[in-house]
């Protein structure tokens, strides 16, 4: 009951929020069009009664835009319901993080259509002229007369039905649309689609060994330098635009810190190559995104790859990679992308807060590795509370939606394995490498951070097994209402199967029947049917069947 009210509690935010933006959101268009808006699918159809006219154009055009905006509202709301609903114990909707341009047109198509039948339904039971803003609903409660808040608030849970009702599909809509997206109607767009910025591993095929090809997707358009010059004294930073301002001359008493953002320019990553005497494979690798962890030991510098997962705000995960070469008092580092997980090293390095300003570029690649593997874990946490949600979930009422999750958290789950797993034997072989790079004094701290990817990997492996148990109790609780349902239906089928035989008997066309002459035969049959009833629903409980 209490989990009933709170559904209903949070229908009715819901639905009184966007109703609120929505109104809003119609007045504005119609001031700026100067029609009479409805903001429901009736524009439609008066767009197409007077298609001939330009007002029915215009009429088309905004119902278009108004499904648009009806979808894009409805997503917003439903993303961020968790912070706007009072009741915090409702199951999780999944709502992918991105959508073609057909798939907001039949949401918003569908949720307008229902709100028009609501329109509808309630002005045949709404007296004519009865004013439904806010400042009517007021004065009529004051008046005593509480029809108008009533029906408002009836008509904002019924929104909040339909807006989350037909919002939860919305990756069933967007998978049956096909991939129209903006790029394909326009040469203006900046970004060109995902599909093309991709490139495979199964592209480098028949290429020289060496061949500096970029392969991944191209997360950025323009690559990025950042440079961090520093001793124990003495700091300085600079973001040059072009890549020559990262080989000026370095004072060789200072460790050089310089980050790359973007691995898709072979020039870049060939500079750096020639700069810093690289081999070609090494360049190679630092190109592709594809690579697993791992880690090359050579005599001028190491090697490294590993990954670093993180979330979008959409609530994705993503794993980028890391390239990290580590040579005499330098430390290069190659992302695909702008933004990372490094600001509170930076902090560190700034305000030489540590052992950060005082040891070699050693342990500087520490640090960065120290900061990735501490990132898992904030990345397991976030996991840990879809977990918990989803064990809600299940519990109280388990949906289509909650089987999604699942899969995707366990999806996540396999992907951080994958990462995790490699990235161990390179802090493994690192700290047991003997090359000059690696101090002994940094060797203590690999050790512990070498500790906390076995902790992480143990972390890793039992949520695996717990999504696995959540997939079990999902299909279990799925059995158990089928088999709830199906014992309900038999129960009520065995009821039935007296009654009927004797409705059956007394039904027949046989021409004489005694007990059709009786005086009250037919009060005695329902008697006689009721008896039988009662006495089996007493004969179920007996047997706790019901």
């Amino acid at each position: 009951m209490k989990h009933a009210l709170g559904v209903v509690l949070n229908r009715l935010t819901i639905g009184f929020t966007f109703a609120f933006l929505y109104q809003i959101t119609v007045g504005i268009a119609t001031s700026v069009f100067s029609l009479p808006l409805t903001g429901n699918v009736q524009d439609l159809i008066v767009g197409i009664q007077k298609i001939e006219s330009g007002q029915g154009l215009l009429f088309i055009f905004w119902w278009i835009i108004s499904t648009i905006i009806i979808t894009m509202l409805a997503l917003v709301i439903v993303r961020y319901k968790k912070f706007l609903c009072p009741y915090k114990k409702e199951a999780i909707l999944d709502i992918p993080p991105k959508i073609t341009i057909l798939t907001p047109i039949i949401i918003g198509g569908i949720i307008s259509f229902l709100f028009f039948l609501t329109d509808l339904v309630i002005g045949l039971i709404v007296k004519v002229g009865s004013s439904t803003d806010v400042q009517a609903i007021y004065q009529a409660a004051i008046n005593g007369d509480v029809t108008p808040l009533a029906i408002s608030i009836f008509f904002s849970i019924l929104a909040g039905f339909i807006v989350l009702g037909i919002t939860g599909k919305t990756r069933k809509v967007e998978q049956i649309t096909p991939d129209v997206t903006l790029e394909k109607f326009t040469n203006l767009a900046k970004k060109v689609s995902k599909k093309s910025r991709i490139t495979k591993t199964s592209d480098t095929i028949g290429l020289h060994p060496g061949a500096l090809v970029h392969v991944g997707q191209k997360k950025v358009e323009k690559v990025t330098f950042s440079v961090i010059e520093y001793n124990e004294k003495e700091i300085s930073e600079d973001r040059p635009d072009l890549i020559d301002g990262c080989f000026t001359e370095h004072d060789k008493s200072k460790i050089h810190w310089i980050n790359v953002n973007g691995i898709h320019d072979s020039t870049v990553i060939e500079k750096f190559g020639s700069h810093y005497n690289l081999h070609p494979l090494v360049q190679a690798d630092i190109m592709n995104s594809d690579l697993r962890p791992k880690i090359e030991i050579t005599e001028n510098y190491i090697f490294l790859i590993v990954k670093m997962p993180h979330f979008t705000k959409s609530g994705e995960l993503l794993i980028e990679q890391l390239s990290i070469i580590i040579g005499t008092n330098y430390v290069l580092t190659f992302q695909e992308e702008e933004g990372d997980i490094f600001d509170s090293l930076r902090g560190r390095i700034r305000n030489s807060v540590g052992n950060v300003r005082k040891l070699k570029s050693d342990y500087l690649g520490y640090a960065l590795i120290d900061a990735i593997v501490d990132n898992y874990f904030a990345v397991m946490e976030k996991l840990g509370e879809i977990s918990e949600e989803i064990e809600e979930a299940l519990i109280n009422n388990p949906t289509p939606s909650t089987l999604q999750t699942i899969h995707r958290l366990k999806r996540q789950l396999v992907m951080l394995r994958k990462t995790i797993w490699p990235i161990r034997e390179v802090i493994d072989n690192l700290e047991r490498s003997d090359t000059i790079f690696i101090h002994k004094a940094t060797k203590t701290y690999l050790r512990d951070v070498y500790s906390h990817a076995i902790q992480i990997m143990d972390t890793v492996e039992s949520a695996r097994d717990l999504a696995g148990g959540m997939l079990d109790t999902y299909l279990s609780t799925l059995s158990n209402k089928m088999n709830e349902v199906m014992k309900t239906l038999t129960i009520i089928a065995s009821i039935f199967i007296p009654i009927t035989f004797i409705a059956g008997v007394y039904g027949t066309n046989f021409d004489y029947i005694p007990e059709l002459s009786w005086n009250g035969s037919y009060f005695t049959m329902l008697a006689v049917m009721a008896v039988v009833a009662l006495t089996m629903m007493m004969w179920f409980k007996k047997k706790r069947w019901v």
